[in-house]
Formats: structure tokens, C-alpha cells, sequence
């Protein structure tokens, strides 16, 4: 998806796909705290879950492998051990019940879809299921997507440690630095970040990963709704995508994406065992 540049130099900016007369525009992402039910999303839906950290709401479940299970031994602060149980045994919890089977069962495996190489985003091998996943994790946040359709999350922490004018070359574009060299000191460190999470959140849903410069794609600016404007890399975008804001909290910036040109529901939760409808089954 590219374009000329205009008499200001910067690149134009390509108007969002228009939906459908009978899709109505869905309302923006909500806040966390309403409850999502625990019903798996359908074409058009996203789940964006925000997972607690802690020992303490995880032990109780025995639904690791045992290659999980020996990295989650070797992580040597407890702080990223804590995400790690959270994130994992998360996502197997919720799947599971989505899917009808033990969290235990349920096989997961890395599959580029571009090289066909054993590397790539985790995917559900069995059972056979499109529902896609994105898992992420920054400070205290740990985060879990779940939609229909190709699906990238990514949450980011405000760290005051992070050197953004270091880094500013490596994540914006042209354009986008230029804007961003434009904003008052007290509003461009959280800009900086808005713009980093939206594009990990854009490339976990391409797959592409890092392979694809985040300075080659140019987003609409974050004191915005989000809008891709331009992806220059050498390795093509598949297809349309819609990208979205989230409430992260204090100190976080957060997006979600989803592969498809039509309007997405988002809806973010506060996860935890008790949120599904029932105790997920021992493994057979």
C-alpha cells in the first residue's frame, strides 16, 4: 500500500475502507472493567484481555507443557516468571473453554506464514480452529487478543529509562518524525509510544515480526483515531487492516490489530479463572 508523496513531502493519506451499508461502524474500544461473556468472537469481534500477574491466580493449574513449564523455570526474576505463568497458562484457559477441550490438550506451534519456516506468531495446531491469538507484555501488563480473523496485540510501558529520541530513527518514519518533532516535550514521549505499540501490534498480526522496519510503515499520528497510511518495506502487506487505540492505563500505551477491511468490535476485560462459566476440565 503506497503513494506518491504530496507538495509537503510527507505521504498522503489513503482513506480508510468504507464499510458496507448494512455493517454499521461499531462503538470505540471500551474500558476495562465491562464484562466480556465468555463466548468465543465471531467474524467482525475482537477480545482484548488484560491477564493478572502473580503466582497466586495461576498456581492452581496444572495445564502447562513441559516445554513451557522449563522456561518458565529458567526466567531468573520473578517479575518475568510472573508474566510468563500468566500469559500461558492464560491463554490455555481461555482457549480451552473456547474450544471445548482441556487447556492441557491443546497444541500450539510457530508457522511463518510468508517463508513457511518453524518460526513465526504461536498458532492453535489442535484442535482445528481460525480463531487467531496475540499475546503481550510490558511492566504489569500482560495482555491476551483473541479474534476470527489474523489478530496483533502490543502494549507498552511509558518507561522513563527508554531513551525515545535514541530510538526515534529505528521506529518512525519520515513523516512521523516530523510530526513527532513537532509536539510539546510533555506530550511526545507518550505519542512516541502510542506509535510503537500500534505498529508491533500491525506486524504480530502481518507476522512479519521485525523482519519489516517499523520506519517503513507510516501511521496516522496518535492524537488520532489509528490509520495505516503507508507500508514501503520490500515485503508485501497481504491485505487490508484495522488498527485500534486502547485503554491501557497510567503510564501504558496499547493497540490492537486485526487483518480485514471491515470494522471491528473491540471489547477489553479483566481476565481471571473465575471469568469462565465453568472449572476447566483435568486433562484426559
Amino acid at each position: 500500500m503506497t503513494g506518491s508523496p504530496g507538495p509537503s513531502g510527507e505521504p498522503p493519506r489513503l482513506p480508510a475502507p468504507r464499510p458496507e451499508p448494512s455493517s454499521p461502524v461499531p462503538p470505540p474500544a471500551t474500558s476495562i472493567g465491562e464484562q466480556v461473556g465468555p463466548v468465543a468472537p465471531t467474524t467482525g469481534e475482537c477480545q482484548v484481555w488484560r491477564l493478572p500477574m502473580g503466582s497466586g491466580h495461576w498456581d492452581g493449574f496444572d495445564v502447562l507443557d513441559d516445554e513451557e513449564r522449563e522456561r518458565h523455570k529458567r526466567f531468573l526474576r520473578p517479575a518475568d516468571r510472573d508474566r510468563y505463568q500468566a500469559a500461558h497458562v492464560g491463554v490455555r484457559l481461555l482457549l480451552g473453554h473456547y474450544l471445548d477441550v482441556p487447556p492441557a490438550r491443546l497444541k500450539f506451534s510457530r508457522h511463518c506464514r510468508h517463508c513457511g519456516a518453524g518460526h513465526g506468531k504461536p498458532v492453535v495446531e489442535w484442535p482445528a480452529t481460525t480463531l487467531d491469538f496475540s499475546l503481550t507484555h510490558s511492566g504489569d501488563w500482560v495482555g491476551l487478543a483473541v479474534a476470527a480473523e489474523p489478530v496483533g496485540l502490543d502494549v507498552q510501558e511509558l518507561a522513563e529509562g527508554t531513551d525515545v529520541v535514541a530510538l526515534s530513527d529505528t521506529v518512525l518514519a519520515p513523516a512521523e518524525l516530523r510530526w513527532w518533532a513537532r509536539q510539546p516535550a510533555e506530550t511526545a514521549r507518550t505519542a512516541f509510544f502510542g506509535y510503537w505499540a500500534r505498529k508491533e501490534a500491525l506486524l504480530k498480526a502481518t507476522g512479519h515480526g521485525l523482519a519489516v522496519p517499523m520506519r517503513t510503515i507510516t501511521l496516522t499520528p496518535p492524537d488520532g483515531p489509528a490509520q495505516l497510511v503507508d507500508w514501503s518495506g520490500d515485503r508485501p502487506l497481504d491485505g487490508p487492516a484495522r488498527l485500534y487505540d486502547l485503554e491501557a492505563g497510567p503510564g501504558y500505551a496499547a493497540a490492537v490489530a486485526v487483518l480485514t477491511s471491515a470494522p471491528v468490535r473491540i471489547t477489553q476485560a479483566e481476565f481471571s479463572a473465575t471469568t469462565l462459566a465453568r472449572e476447566p476440565r483435568p486433562a484426559a
